[in-house]
Order: C-alpha cells, then structure tokens, then sequence
C-alpha cells in the first residue's frame, strides 16, 4: 500500500500499514443499530466492508523530529511475535511493518524510540523478535515508552479475560527483562515538537503524541477513535474500551482541541490524516 506522508512544521510523519482486516459491527459496537452506520458508509465508503464491519488497518507511524526516528506502534505482528492475536485477529496473515519501515528507506537499527499508545495486543506486535527460545527486541537500538498504568492494568491474567487469549508474555513483558522499557505516568516530552499526553478511557494508560512544529500541529491518538464515525458519535461505544464513559469524553475533549487548532489527525485503524470540520452543527472527519 502506498505510504501517506504529513508534514507537519519541521516533523515528517509516515503511515506505515502492518495488516487489514474486516470485523463486523456486532463485535465492535455491539449496541449501535446497524441501521445507523448507513451515513456513515456512504461518506466514507473506504472505512467500512460488505456494509457490516469497519475496514480495521493496523497502523503504525514513523515519525522523524530533531534528528530523531520513532516510530508510534507496532502493529499487528507475526506468527512468530504474537502468534495468538496473529491467528484470532489476523486470521493467521502476518503484519508487514518491517518490509513497510524498509519501503519507506528505514531499518529497524535506525529506530531510537518506540512509542506504545497503548498495550493492547494489536499495538505491540513487532516489539520482540523470535528466534528458538531467544528474544529480543524487534527495535534494537530503540527504548520503548508506554504508560505505567496500562502495564499495571494488564500484567495480571485480566489480558486473557478480556481478549480470550494471551498476548502479554509473548510481546509487553519481555520488554521490561530486556532492559528496553520506561514507564511514564504523566505527559512527557520526547523531542520539543514531540509530547506524549495521556488520553484515557480505551485503556487506564492510553496516551497520544502531540506534534507541534512551526506553528502546525497534528495529533496522532491511538484508539481514542475506532474509525471517523466517532468523530460524529462521540458516544458511541466500542467493545474494547475498558471505562467507555471517560473514553466518550476524551474522544469529546480531543476533538474540541484538534478544532480549536486546526490539527490535522491520524484515527488508529483508519489510514491517513484528516482534519476535523463542521457541516449542520455536527463534527465530521474529512481526510486531507
């Protein structure tokens, strides 16, 4: 798939798409009629697939600030890395992110930070490489910056209750006996055009990465969004957020921000950017 490559200021950020796959309406938003998704098809027709299910990339996004390469995410991952999410999500088809990253002219050796919106499975696929019974980090020369609250959350046997599945001990937790992981709790500064600030409610630790450069800004947010229709129904709510009431008002306070700014924005799981616009009193996604 091509790459969509923002400039934001002196910031270059580049989409990079690990997998695709269709999950139907009723198990992502389980209590929103179907009936009501018919705007939301027609305007975005390449959002969605066979009229019942979001068209769910897995994202990621390489992003170049001060000399510096991070990359936001790491996908879906492989049947190696994370071989139960690979097979239950992905339907058994590895993510690309690698070959993506080399598309884009980057090795996995340039990567200095990898940044994790969140620790849920379908984020932190590519975080460790396999070989026998020997593990390392996919990043080597990379630390990894998550939120102390999410590995709290999900350092417990809650992971598999909630997905059906184990996806902690293969991709999160060797992270932290390789040596590679810092936790934070607060927003923090990783470059001067670069803040992570946190965004709860999908996960108690969800964060977003603020990009402010040369008077632009553009927010990349993880999961706040699952596809442009929240935009518009900022209430409604999707299966995986673990306290769907703060993860309603986030989504409202991200919007009423990214429209006082001008902000361009990346929604996880929907490619590209887009900018957020009024039409009849309502908010809107409309890509760039």
């Amino acid at each position: 798939m091509p790459h969509s490559t923002l400039t934001v200021g002196n910031v270059e950020i580049t989409v990079l798409h690990d997998a695709e796959v269709a999950l139907p309406f009723r198990r992502t938003f389980p209590d929103v009629p179907l009936e009501a998704w018919k705007p939301y098809i027609e305007r975005y027709p390449d959002a969605y697939s066979n009229g019942d299910s979001l068209r769910v990339h897995f994202e990621c996004y390489l992003v170049r600030s001060q000399g510096r390469t991070l990359l936001v995410d790491t996908g879906l991952g492989n049947a190696t890395s994370n071989p139960n999410v690979v097979a239950s999500i992905g339907g058994g088809i590895d993510g690309v992110l690698l070959s993506e990253l080399e598309a884009a002219g980057f090795q996995a050796e340039d990567i200095d930070t990898v940044f994790l919106t969140h620790l849920h499975p379908d984020h932190v696929g590519w975080n460790v490489t396999r070989n026998g019974s020997q593990e390392s980090a996919t990043f080597p020369n990379a630390r990894y910056v998550a939120n102390e609250s999410d590995w709290t959350a999900f350092d417990t046997p809650l992971d598999s209750e909630i997905f059906g599945y184990d996806w902690w001990a293969e991709t999160v937790a060797p992270l932290r006996h390789l040596g590679v992981l810092d936790l934070i709790n607060d927003e923090t500064e990783l470059t001067s055009e670069l803040t992570v600030t946190p965004t709860p409610g999908h996960t108690p630790g969800s964060m977003s990465m603020i990009v402010n450069s040369g008077g632009e800004r553009a927010f990349i947010m993880g999961d706040v969004f699952h596809g442009p229709a929240q935009v518009t129904e900022t209430d409604w709510v999707f299966h995986y957020d673990m306290d769907p009431e703060r993860a309603g008002a986030t989504r409202k306070d991200m919007l009423e921000w990214a429209e006082q700014d001008n902000a361009a924005i990346a929604i996880c799981h929907h490619s590209g950017f887009g900018r957020v616009i009024r039409e009849s009193g309502k908010r809107y996604w409309q890509a760039l």
